[in-house]
């Protein structure tokens, strides 16, 4: 009988021992949560960075204000000049836009610099637009360099800071030379 005793003892701290150590482990999962894979750093190769800026480009062609506006985010920056106010927010940028793209620009832009970390990309390099001129039937030429800072929220790639820095060039001056006049806001 003893030894029945001493079996059924022992079961039952096995199996109360168990219980507890089962309850020890939801109660730890339950205060520290489960154990939490970190969120992916997603980082764009170079043909991934070029793809986004490429996206801007179509959008930009397309004359389209509000497909161009929905690239930037929610709190994106424009600064459209050297010596240019910035553009915050979407509803200013747009704004910008609306004005920029009723000049039918043509603009050629190259990628010469990118980067990407987690989250972020950068893509940046020479810009040239043609205008509409202030006189009809005449093109204004406008060039420099352009800078589009991206992020990535809840999936989605967004412009966060976009610079452009746009002088009035003369043929050929390259663009990044300093211009002869003033820069006009774009």
């Amino acid at each position: 009988m003893d030894g029945l005793v001493f079996f059924r003892r022992s079961l039952r701290s096995l199996v109360f021992g168990s219980i507890a150590g089962v309850a020890a482990v939801i109660v730890n999962i339950g205060t520290t949560g489960p154990a939490r894979a970190e969120a992916p750093c997603i980082k764009l190769s170079d043909v991934e960075t070029v793809q986004l800026q490429n996206r801007w480009k179509a959008e930009f062609t397309s004359g389209n204000v509000e497909r161009v506006a929905a690239l930037y985010a929610d709190a994106a920056t424009l600064i459209a000049s050297k010596d240019g106010e910035p553009h915050k927010g979407k509803e200013a940028i747009r704004a910008y836009y609306k004005d920029l793209l009723a000049k039918r620009p043509m603009i050629s832009i190259r990628p010469s610099s990118l980067t990407s970390d987690c989250g972020t990309a950068v893509v940046s390099g020479p810009v040239t637009y043609r205008l509409t001129g202030e006189r009809k039937g005449t093109r204004a030429v406008l060039g420099g360099t352009y800078t589009m800072e991206y992020a990535l929220k809840d999936g989605t790639w967004s412009i966060v800071r976009h610079f452009l820095a746009a002088d009035r060039r003369g043929l050929g001056k390259p663009a990044g030379a300093p211009a002869s006049k003033p820069s006009p806001p774009l």
